[in-house]
């Protein structure tokens, strides 16, 4: 199982699918037991997702089911000065405060830069001593597609990365990053595989701004037709079939759309993989949600 969830919209709105806003703490209390129950064990969240922390620590026994990644906010400015850095000190130990734990499994930087900046290696410094105390296992950082890769994996800050990777976007696999993250024991985890939900939504309701691209998207959903398997489970066999990538995080709003995902991941077995046709693109801003308008 390769299948990890992600908890943006626990916290906030999320998504260019999302109508209903943020689930219930019930409704994600729901979501997290199906997770439980189909073994899923690998909990995405962040500083930055809204009250996602806290909305999480209410499930009972949570460290017992999920092991936790979470993310420190985006430095800035360009340098980590004696202010930023006592903040810093102040989100690391939040986590742990708010998650309601002594362990965590991974804490990345949200902004990937953030490391190689001026001033970092006291909040590096205090990572690693955490991970001797084994109150981290991991650390790392979140990509963005675009970004150098080589001058990071140098770093003994990087065991986990997660990077955006879909059917449109493998800018990853392209540069050879990901069989670079191998090579360095980096664990890799891929988020983006719906393009917020882009993939997944009927061509006709998008707005003006996707229509020069709108000839890409009816292709996929004619491949998804041809192939006899839903759109969602195309979406997850062209990121389940590298075998580079060690999870697949997906982020839904209710426990409907979980078992939805479920069943189409395992569908992915009726799929001979390694036939799927190349439709990965360059366009950012198609494939980058930063860039849309």
């Amino acid at each position: 199982m390769k299948l990890a969830l992600g908890t943006v919209q626990f916290g906030i709105n999320y998504g260019i699918s999302n109508t209903q806003g943020k689930p219930s703490t019930q409704e994600v209390h729901n979501i997290l037991q199906l997770a439980t129950e189909h073994k899923i064990t690998t909990l995405d969240s962040a500083i930055g997702y809204g009250d996602s922390h806290n909305v999480l620590s209410s499930f009972d026994n949570l460290h017992d089911h999920f092991a936790i990644i979470t993310k420190l906010p985006p430095l800035q400015s360009q340098k980590f000065d004696f202010h930023a850095q006592q903040q810093y000190f102040k989100y690391i130990d939040q986590c742990f405060l708010e998650l309601k734990c002594d362990h965590l499994n991974t804490i990345l930087f949200h902004q990937a830069a953030d490391i190689l900046k001026p001033g970092a290696g006291p909040i590096l410094d205090y990572l690693k001593k955490l991970k001797i105390q084994n109150k981290i296992q991991n650390t790392g950082v979140s990509l963005y597609s675009g970004a150098s890769v080589t001058n990071l994996a140098n770093s003994s800050a990087i065991d986990l990365v997660q990077i955006p990777f879909n059917a449109f976007d493998n800018y990853f696999k392209k540069s050879n990053a990901l069989r670079y993250f191998k090579e360095n024991n980096i664990t890799v985890h891929a988020r983006s595989v719906f393009l917020q939900g882009l993939l997944l939504m009927p061509i006709d309701s998008l707005s003006n701004y996707f229509s020069p691209w709108s000839n890409y998207l009816e292709k996929f959903q004619l491949l998804a037709k041809k192939l006899d398997v839903s759109i969602l489970t195309l979406c997850l066999a062209y990121v389940e079939k590298e075998s580079y990538i060690d999870r697949i995080i997906v982020g839904v709003n209710n426990e409907h759309e979980l078992a939805e995902i479920l069943d189409a991941y395992e569908k992915i077995n009726t799929l001979n993989l390694m036939e799927l046709p190349v439709v990965a693109i360059d366009f950012p801003h198609l494939t980058n949600p930063a860039l849309w308008k």
